[in-house]
């Protein structure tokens, strides 16, 4: 007897789409068939011939919930946002208010977490300056990474590291055998164009863009790219805005090196045309960049050089947005991504052909559970594998409505935008958590996920 059979399934890897019923009992998916007709479950749910594919890993997320105070984010809310979004486990960022870059801290978050999101969840420590000796701690109690900035700082919290303190967290990362995520700009070149830009009067967003050009973030991307040489550890370049920057990772991990490159859907779906009529609600860092390097990124994504999207879900009050409408630099920066990543990469990239559904699950399902050390109880459908997984409507139409959001901000870069494709049903761990945008479970339902083994790089 099984709990659930969701029956009538086209099931998608990065290896193909295969016609089967999905078995699941306690939590995991027991089995799957091409005949489940005398087969009796608790539960049956008929995918009627749609697509099913492992629930999302979203390595980027900044839900900044520490403190029921706080502006920018609540647990129990912006998990509602992943589950209807179809994000079946999150992996928090450490940047929280007190931020998670102490042993302390990050079983405190581990806690309220557990009790409060209402779907699986993986946490970061960071590396900031001075908390060497925290990372062993931290990854010894279940951190599946670390992220340091090099850049985009929040001075007093989250402080952006010299090389040499970064070096020093890359080798106590290869020492431990984890891996480190980092914000890749050139902080002093960022500081020094914009003192040029504000002088000259410049507020818009163009201004904003031109104040952390493409040049800097490569340079912040060669220069990890060469401690993690020395180091050895693993390291993956986040939030990646332009082609040359993705090239610069491909030719290094071509030779070898344990080094992945992170884009998202903001600087797909998005350019410097769309900018100005979004205005500070499409504020992130790094930009987002020209059409022309859009298309590139798009043909980067499909033929593998870009290994992993992340949503980088962010929020701020909206009070602390608009008034980026007359002065770009009093805007803070980040977007929401939890309720629009999936279905924007299915509008922009599958139904238009830009992207196989295929090559979708390896960079958004699979490749971050192999990164992290969470494959294969995370992001894929194999039997043993927790039973996470979305039916999708290819066919939906509808538009984003920000308004609807579950998160705690109801904003968003996307808003007003088209979409063709969703997901109409959200399993985790053989709970439906979500089903045609009504969530189904209680806060405290998400449970921590802590690495088995970090996959080789290939």
């Amino acid at each position: 007897m099984f709990d659930v059979i969701v029956k009538n399934c086209r099931m998608v890897s990065s290896d193909g789409i295969t016609e089967a019923d999905i078995l699941v009992k306690d939590g995991k998916v027991a089995a799957i068939s091409a005949d489940t007709r005398d087969v009796e479950a608790s539960r049956t749910i008929d995918a009627g011939g749609k697509f099913v594919m492992p629930g999302v890993v979203d390595e980027h997320v900044h839900i900044i919930d520490m403190d029921l105070k706080n502006r920018y984010g609540r647990f129990e809310l912006d998990s509602e946002s992943a589950a209807v979004g179809g994000i079946t486990t999150i992996i928090e960022m450490p940047i929280t208010f007190p931020p998670t870059t102490t042993l302390d801290a990050f079983l405190e978050k581990k806690k309220q977490a557990g009790q409060r999101l209402k779907v699986d969840f993986a946490l970061y420590g960071g590396g900031v300056p001075g908390n060497l000796p925290e990372i062993r701690k931290m990854h010894d109690a279940g951190a599946v990474g670390f992220k340091s900035m090099m850049a985009a700082s929040v001075p007093g919290m989250f402080d952006a590291v010299s090389d040499g303190e970064l070096f020093e967290i890359f080798q106590e990362i290869a020492a431990c055998g984890s891996v480190i995520v980092v914000h890749a700009e050139n902080e002093t070149i960022i500081q020094a164009l914009q003192k040029q830009i504000k002088a000259a009067g410049g507020k818009d967003m163009a201004a904003y863009e031109a104040s952390q050009p493409v040049f800097q973030e490569n340079e912040a991307i060669q220069r990890a790219l060469l401690l993690q040489k020395e180091a050895g550890c693993r390291l993956i370049v986040l939030h990646v805005s332009n082609p040359d920057g993705v090239e610069l990772i491909h030719q290094a991990q071509s030779e070898g090196q344990d080094v992945h490159c992170e884009s998202g859907p903001q600087y797909l779906n998005i350019t410097t045309d769309d900018a100005e009529r979004i205005g500070p609600y499409m504020k992130v860092a790094p930009p987002v960049r020209s059409a022309e390097m859009n298309v590139r990124l798009w043909e980067q994504l499909e033929n593998g050089v870009i290994d992993t999207l992340g949503s980088d879900h962010g929020g701020h009050p909206v009070e602390d947005k608009e008034p980026g409408w007359k002065d770009v630099w009093k805007a803070g920066n980040g977007a929401l991504g939890l309720e629009t990543s999936l279905p924007m990469m299915l509008t922009n990239g599958v139904n238009k052909g830009r992207l196989s559904l295929e090559r979708l699950v390896e960079v958004m399902c699979e490749k971050p559970a192999k990164l992290f050390g969470i494959y294969p109880q995370k992001g894929t459908l194999q039997v043993g594998s927790d039973a996470d997984l979305l039916i999708l409507d290819l066919d939906i139409d509808t538009k984003v409505d920000a308004s609807q959001f579950r998160s705690l901000h109801k904003y968003s870069p996307f808003d007003g935008m088209p979409v063709t494709g969703a997901p109409v049903l959200t399993m985790v761990r053989g709970t439906v958590v979500a089903e045609q945008g009504e969530v189904l479970v209680e806060q405290g339902f998400g449970q921590f996920v802590t690495r088995h083994h970090y996959e080789a790089s290939k």
